[in-house]
């Protein structure tokens, strides 16, 4: 990866990771009380845990690459060390030769990401941002109100009504409400009964 894409990618990475709710942690990275020189760190937003290390391979030699890893091994021990709850995710910033090295050691410390193209950062990241669900259908009628317009005509219109209307309120008013429909029932039952009334 050349310098220049280096820099884009670093700059996608801010941008991206921010507006996910991660915030860039100050350098040096410090845990435990130790410091820890990294190309980029971020902490995840409020609710989760995640800390993120960028790692930077972008010269593709292995070299670059384990000494990459022994600063993660470090961090993660350090983490263990602090009794840290935090999972690690790796970001590796690495030139497409180096697409093939082995990512396996890494994997052992925490989850891995690679990162060769500043103009694919949100896609090679998906796994750790969060997942926006766009709304597939128009919202649905209140079906509360629906029920009222197809039974409040009738008989028994009134009672439905109020039943129904109850229903918004809470589960104790529709049964207070049936309740009562049940009790005025039975009370017109027995008046006719009586022969009070008719």
């Amino acid at each position: 990866m050349r310098p220049e894409d280096r820099e884009r990618a670093l700059r996608e990475l801010d941008r991206v990771l921010g507006a996910a709710g991660y915030r860039p942690l100050a350098a040096p990275l410090t845990i435990g009380g130790v410091p820890f020189d990294v190309t980029r760190a971020y902490a995840a937003g409020a609710g989760f845990l995640d800390l993120v290390i960028v790692v930077d391979a972008t010269e593709g030699s292995s070299k670059q690459f384990q000494r990459g890893y022994w600063l993660i091994e470090r961090i993660a021990r350090a983490l263990d060390q602090a009794e840290s709850r935090r999972p690690l995710t790796v970001v590796v910033l690495h030139d497409e030769a180096a697409a093939r090295v082995n990512t396996e050691d890494f994997l052992r410390l925490g989850r891995v990401l690679l990162l060769t193209d500043p103009a694919r950062v949100e896609v090679e990241l998906a796994p750790m941002l969060p997942i926006v669900l766009e709304p597939t259908a128009e919202a649905f009628a209140d079906p509360l109100e629906d029920l009222l317009k197809r039974h409040s005509g009738g008989q028994d219109g009134s009672s439905k009504a109020a039943l129904i209307e109850a229903a918004k309120a809470s589960a104790e008013s529709v049964e207070s409400a049936l309740l009562g429909w049940i009790e005025g029932a039975f009370a017109e039952k027995g008046a006719t009964d009586d022969g009070s009334s008719a």
